[in-house]
């Protein structure tokens, strides 16, 4: 078969089923996303190209494919809807109809489709991908990083109404992982990202920064596609018409509030404007996910105390509205955010000899405290498989010299790498602190050891503290080699940085503390 771009070779493959054959193509010259033979770079028409659309082929596997589903005959269904699929992916009726076939095979077997149906996705090509990602989450039809990555698939050959529909179950099966991961997350968001599915995007971004806070990039990011979902809803349903999902973006007024949003320097005309956007946005669709977040952001953005308390009314109410949790999460957050500068205010007063303030600190630091721990325990209730809340909750009571509580929360947390440092170096120290000298070296030497940097603060934190540790081993046992250790790290410590606390007297007592033992 010759097209206008080249040469095409047909290889005929036949089920060893009765049922149409099947033809794969393999290019003779083509390269994709690579270079032609000009040297030119190819891009999308090379897609185009690669994404060989025959409805007419596509036709007869999938009547085929019907044909013997509804005989119960599922594992061969799965391999005519695939045989189909890769005349005509973009087909939706045959995307469902071979889930349908997947989901009915994993419940009557536990082998899976067999070697003709694997067959069906095995070939060179984008679409081959997709159709193995595609068989792959079929053969597992519950499996989040399945289908996660058949979502991707759809989105890196622009299959958007496929990746769309695909995306919707990938996030609920991710969602609903005990175990879910930030990277999983991130790779779902990406790809719908890609296929302009900016609602998905958004909650899998989300989800994401509910499960690392920290991460401000993200955040911001997540923020932006937000923006474009608000401002393009219902362009999906629009896809094929002109513009397509940014023909609102085009409205240049509502582009200048993108750009306004976008900058990190807001005057307060600039953020006036915005709030009204938000507001009108809100009022013509209160229980919209996005219009909610949109219109709590700008408030909390020009942070009057009306401000903070209409966010706060407003995220109550869409958590009764729409169930999510992480409008809770934002109002509990503006409670902490209105104490903590009532606190701050009290404490500049007092700190000017303000008497009222003086005496009045003490109990709002107290209030404020509880507030703060209250907040983190109703975030490891909600969150069960989230370690940065314990890690939290953990610090509160550690800062607060509350060590025995604090201890079970770092032991857990420590199982998490990105607090495994910090959660060793504060439950060493807080075991030593009730005593448990030995417990405390072990857990000690394992924060050093998983932490790469000994010269940044927490690892000078981590070898001082060790130190001590050491010492009080060595006075407590009178064994002389454990005075040694603690002397070369007091050692080690002087020499790379002499003025960090008390080093240069713990030196000269641990070597006091060998020359004794020694001499005892």
């Amino acid at each position: 078969m010759l097209g206008a771009h080249g040469a095409r070779k047909w290889t005929r493959m036949t089920s060893a089923r009765a049922g149409p054959g099947r033809f794969v193509w393999r290019s003779t010259g083509l390269a994709i996303f690579g270079k032609n033979k000009g040297g030119e770079e190819n891009g999308n028409d090379d897609l185009d190209r690669a994404l060989n659309y025959e409805p007419e082929k596509a036709k007869v596997w999938f009547t085929q494919a019907q044909t013997v589903q509804d005989t119960g005959s599922y594992d061969y269904a799965m391999n005519c809807w695939l045989s189909g699929l890769a005349f005509d992916p973009s087909n939706m009726n045959a995307l469902e109809g071979f889930m349908n076939a997947a989901t009915a095979l994993a419940g009557e077997s536990k082998k899976g489709p067999g070697k003709e149906t694997q067959k069906a996705a095995a070939g060179k090509g984008p679409v081959f991908k997709y159709l193995s990602a595609l068989l792959a989450w079929g053969s597992k039809p519950s499996n989040a990083s399945a289908a996660v990555k058949a979502a991707s698939a759809a989105a890196d050959i622009e299959l958007s109404e496929p990746a769309y529909w695909i995306g919707e179950r990938a996030i609920q099966l991710t969602l609903a992982d005990p175990k879910v991961k930030k990277d999983a997350l991130l790779r779902l968001m990406k790809a719908m990202e890609s296929a302009e599915a900016f609602d998905l995007a958004v909650k899998a971004g989300e989800a994401a920064v509910r499960l690392d806070p920290t991460d401000n990039a993200l955040e911001s990011r997540v923020r932006n596609m937000a923006a474009q979902a608000t401002i393009g809803r219902g362009g999906f349903d629009e896809a094929g018409e002109q513009g397509g999902f940014r023909k609102n973006v085009r409205d240049a007024d509502k582009q200048k509030l993108l750009d306004d949003a976008d900058k990190i320097t807001k005057t307060d005309d600039v953020k006036d404007r915005l709030i009204d956007a938000a507001k009108e946005d809100y009022e013509a669709r209160p229980e919209d996910v996005a219009a909610n977040k949109t219109l709590i952001k700008r408030l909390l953005d020009r942070g009057k105390p009306a401000d903070e308390k209409l966010a706060y009314k407003l995220a109550l109410k869409a958590h009764e509205t729409t169930g999510q949790v992480s409008f809770k999460q934002q109002a509990l957050e503006i409670e902490l955010r209105v104490m903590r500068k009532q606190v701050a205010d009290i404490r500049n007063k007092a700190e000017s000899d303000h008497a009222e303030a003086v005496e009045l600190l003490p109990k709002a630091e107290k209030k404020y405290f509880a507030k703060q721990v209250e907040f983190q325990k109703w975030r490891v209730d909600a969150f069960p498989t989230d370690n940065e809340p314990r890690f939290q909750l953990g610090r509160l009571y550690f800062n607060a010299e509350m060590y025995k509580e604090a201890i079970p929360l770092f032991q857990k947390s420590q199982a998490e790498n990105r607090f495994k440092a910090s959660s060793l170096a504060m439950l060493g120290e807080s075991f030593g602190k009730i005593g448990l000298t030995d417990p405390a070296i072990d857990t000690l030497k394992q924060a050093i050891a998983n932490h790469s940097d000994d010269t940044d603060d927490l690892g000078y934190q981590l070898r001082y503290t060790l130190m001590a540790m050491l010492m009080a081993k060595a006075e407590s046992d009178q064994d002389v080699s454990t005075a040694q250790e603690a002397e070369k790290i007091a050692s080690s410590i002087a020499m790379s940085r002499f003025d960090y606390k008390d080093i240069q007297d713990q030196y000269t007592k641990a070597k006091q503390l060998v020359s004794d033992l020694r001499g005892a």
